[in-house]
């Protein structure tokens, strides 16, 4: 447990110096697109692992320093397929923000129809707090998912 605080204390000092570091905007290191003023620019600085979403038995796996333009892979749990891929390219209002004591990541994906949310809070467990919110038909996922793993790769 004590390593877990430890690893989730470190990526809330490297969130927090990203913010800090990205106010007047920049190239994300991700894609090397220019940034938006307050964004942060490396979601594997800031978010990085396996979450479990019991509900639909699937991972949410966010990049650790790739090559690769993606940002999150979403795989179904049980036969590890992939299910969707999330890049730059296909997502817009891409953001990563601090707000108050949580780490807030969004972005909405065109070809889903959906806008989705991930929020961290820094003090307590690793959980995430995922919505999901489809456009078309107006309803809505909440859920919280489940840390699963630390180190991840979105090859």
């Amino acid at each position: 447990m004590k390593k877990l605080f430890t690893a989730f204390a470190a990526a809330a000092v490297l969130a927090a110096g990203a913010f800090a570091e990205d106010v007047t905007g920049g190239v994300d290191s991700v894609t090397g697109a220019a940034t938006a003023i307050g964004e942060v620019a490396n979601v594997s600085e800031t978010l990085q692992g396996v979450w479990f979403d019991s509900k639909y038995n699937c991972n949410w796996q966010f990049q650790v320093n790739t090559g690769s333009d993606a940002f999150c892979v979403l795989k179904d749990a049980s036969s590890g397929a992939t299910i969707y891929t999330f890049t730059r390219a296909k997502v817009k209002n891409f953001k990563g923000e601090m707000e108050s004591n949580k780490f807030v990541l969004s972005w909405e994906c065109p070809a889903k129809n959906r806008i989705y949310k991930f929020s961290k809070d820094f003090a307590g467990n690793t959980d995430l707090n995922l919505d999901i919110f489809n456009d078309y038909y107006q309803e809505r996922h909440s859920a919280k998912i489940k840390y699963v793993a630390g180190e991840a790769s979105v090859k």
